[in-house]
């Protein structure tokens, strides 16, 4: 009984590792989207460059909202790990979510009245890296 006891004990020990590896992983892999969303931002600035300055200005900032709030998801939902924490990552995801939405909308509604945008740049910017976010999987993964 003992045995049985100890070995009990020792599969939960590695299905604890198992879980907390999984959510490393999980962790790793969504900060590796958003830090290629960051290169797309930076790419696309660069590339504005060639249009003007206010084009080049509008698609970084358009593009860093989501960037930004996607790293804020990130953190949020990565905050926590494991089986036991179940309850706990669904609440942080729903938390998570509400945030990135809300400050999505605060940092949209800032950069159109506030900053000197182009707004279809501005969108184009946004708009490409939630796309990004489709696609970034086949290149994370690979």
């Amino acid at each position: 009984m003992a045995s049985y006891t100890a070995l009990s004990i020792r599969s939960i020990g590695v299905g604890l590792n198992m879980s907390h590896s999984l959510a490393k992983k999980g962790r790793n892999q969504a900060y590796k989207m958003v830090l290629l969303q960051l290169a797309i931002s930076i790419g696309l600035t660069l590339i504005g460059l060639a249009i003007s300055s206010q084009v080049s200005f509008s698609l970084g900032v358009g593009s860093a909202i989501m960037v930004l709030v996607n790293f804020i998801f990130a953190t949020i939902v990565f905050r926590k790990s494991g089986a036991q924490a179940a309850i706990e990552v669904n609440k942080a995801f729903k938390i998570a979510e509400s945030i990135k939405i809300l400050l999505t909308i605060g940092l949209l509604i800032v950069a159109f009245t506030l900053l000197p945008v182009h707004p279809p740049a501005l969108l184009i910017g946004y708009v490409v890296i939630v796309l990004s976010q489709w696609f970034a999987p086949l290149i994370i993964n690979s």
